[in-house]
């Protein structure tokens, strides 16, 4: 079916958008995010975006408020429904290899023109690694040692996603598993042995 504008029938949400307006930032950049752009790769007229959104200022304002909210503060809320403190810190792993990793990066890029952006990245970064602190001081670790390694740990993940393009995922859970082992060293050196039997590794 198609619509008067040209364009198919319009019945996206707008997650649809959200979701397809992160994966132009990870193949091309924020400069490429434009309303045209999107329409085009969604195949609906502007019409249908400005009636989402209104225009670019609101949809970018969403558009981070989803990414903050899917990408990050889910994900925390799925580390801590886990009962046991070391499942918190290998749920975190999981979730950390899983992260949309290119269109964080540009996001990142963006953050340094735009001070909407900036603002939202460097609260999802506080958040993340305060809930790592937290992780680690549920295994005993005392807080300043905590937020050594919570500082550790978002820096590897920040650092990772600036650096490479496509961030390389087996490496990257290496990585983390050098810091998860880091941290139950120091939180019980029985828990390094107990995790690899668990995990067959």
């Amino acid at each position: 079916m198609i619509a008067n504008g040209g364009g198919r029938v319009d019945r996206l949400s707008a997650e649809d958008y959200f979701r397809e307006a992160l994966a132009v930032l990870s193949e091309y950049g924020s400069e490429a995010m434009t309303i045209a752009v999107l329409c085009e790769r969604l195949e609906v007229t502007k019409g249908s975006f400005y009636h989402h959104f209104g225009g670019m200022p609101a949809f970018t304002s969403q558009l981070l408020a989803y990414w903050e909210s899917e990408h990050s503060e889910r994900l925390i809320a799925i580390s801590k429904a886990q009962p046991d403190p070391t499942l918190r810190i290998t749920t975190l792993t999981e979730l950390g290899v899983g992260l949309p990793h290119g269109s964080e990066a540009a996001i990142r890029a963006w953050g340094r023109s735009n001070p909407e952006v900036a603002e939202v990245t460097a609260r999802v970064d506080r958040r993340r690694e305060r809930h790592v602190v937290d992780a680690c001081a549920a295994l005993g670790i005392d807080r300043p040692r905590a937020r050594l390694l919570g500082r550790i740990a978002l820096n590897l993940l920040v650092g990772t996603q600036q650096r490479e393009h496509p961030v390389d995922l087996r490496r990257l859970r290496q990585m983390f598993e050098e810091v998860n082992r880091l941290v139950f060293l120091e939180a019980d050196p029985d828990l390094v042995a107990r995790l690899m039997e668990l995990t067959g590794a």
